[in-house]
């Protein structure tokens, strides 16, 4: 099983894991931080450690790309091939994730999020 680890500006990424457990249920392997009054060191040994933590294969998503989650997610990951990072996290995202993790290698599993997140973003309406 993948683990997964949200990690964004703000409360964002803990309140998505938060409705997607509602919808889901309780689960393990899931967790999300903010890197609100962090700083970029403090934000990336975050990150190292809840990797260094686990044996599983670990996706981390993100919400925006090139900033400071980003480039702390990659700091941490460094050349690892047992982990990826996605951007623009999303509920679709997690949920998808939460629901493919168990059935799907990292790479694929990592794609279909990505395929995943940019399904969910539509224009509704409206001319």
């Amino acid at each position: 099983m993948t683990r997964g680890y949200v990690i964004t500006h703000g409360a964002i990424g803990e309140e998505l894991v938060r409705v997607a457990t509602l919808i889901l249920g309780p689960q393990v392997g899931l967790e999300a931080a903010s890197n609100a009054g962090r700083s970029a060191q403090d934000i990336t040994a975050g990150i190292a450690e809840w990797l260094a933590a686990g044996r599983e294969p670990a996706l981390i998503m993100i919400d925006d790309y090139g900033g400071s989650c980003a480039n702390a997610a990659q700091l941490a990951c460094g050349d690892r091939s047992d982990t990826a990072i996605v951007s623009g996290v999303n509920l679709a995202m997690i949920l998808g994730f939460l629901t493919w993790r168990e059935t799907h290698e990292l790479e694929e599993l990592s794609q279909r999020i990505v395929d995943k997140g940019r399904e969910a973003i539509v224009r509704l309406g409206g001319r």
